[in-house]
């Protein structure tokens, strides 16, 4: 469980109560907007979700990650224990794929509008081929597999049997944390055409680090895909 710093966004030319729109006030308007706020459309895309808690102080707010849920929890206590009163409001919000979990920010604005964002994790719609290597075998979990791993991290592997399956003849992809694994097989014998096909889709599990997947596989075809345990 991560706490999230919340930072105070008090603007002072944003009103709390909106002025009827004019021409002169509109062409203001446009001109502040180009200078102020003009670089922000080279900024990144990101994601953000808002929402309002009323009578609370900024200090009665906390925000933390866990689970790749942000968790809001507001609490005012007033008076003492034989005269007093607590209010107290919790919101979950789960954060969505694709978002970098470890930078994620929270906001709170003029009206108690808080809002929390994060950047998206960059070339995450992109595919990417995985090598796959020739070891001289496999373990069963009894020792340290093809010792691509260190002993003191908890790697995450899936073993495939591919056996009726060429090395040049299995794929293996990864976009994001999401892994696909394909195999196709065409030949003829007797005159007769024989086609086989593989394929398999799986989802990388939370504090794996992903991007250091490998792919092995062994004399007798059997395929692992593997992944150190992500750093904190």
């Amino acid at each position: 469980m991560a706490l999230i710093p919340i930072t105070y966004d008090f603007n002072p030319f944003y009103p709390s109560v909106y002025a009827p729109a004019t021409p002169f006030r509109s062409l203001i308007s446009s001109v502040l907007n180009d200078e102020l706020f003009g670089a922000a459309r080279d900024v990144p895309a990101k994601w953000s979700h808002v929402f309002y808690l009323d009578n609370f102080r900024p200090e009665d707010v906390k925000m933390t990650v866990e689970d790749g849920n942000v968790k809001i929890h507001a609490r005012h206590v007033r008076g003492d224990d034989e005269n007093g009163e607590m209010r107290e409001v919790k919101r979950c919000v789960k954060i969505p794929d694709g978002v970098d979990q470890a930078k994620v920010q929270g906001r709170m604005m003029n009206d108690r509008t808080y809002v929390v964002e994060a950047p998206l994790l960059r070339n995450e719609t992109e595919e990417v081929e995985l090598k796959v290597e020739s070891v001289p075998a496999i373990t069963d979990g009894k020792e340290k597999d093809m010792q691509l791993v260190e002993s003191n991290k908890k790697p995450f592997e899936t073993k495939l049997d591919l056996s009726m399956f060429d090395p040049a003849e299995v794929k293996v992809k990864r976009r994001g944390n999401q892994v696909s694994v394909s195999a196709d097989h065409e030949s003829e014998e007797n005159g007769m055409k024989i086609s086989r096909s593989y394929r398999r889709e799986f989802t990388v599990p939370q504090g794996v680090d992903y991007k250091q997947i490998k792919c092995v596989r062994d004399p007798k075809g059997r395929v692992a895909v593997m992944a150190p345990k992500a750093e904190k």
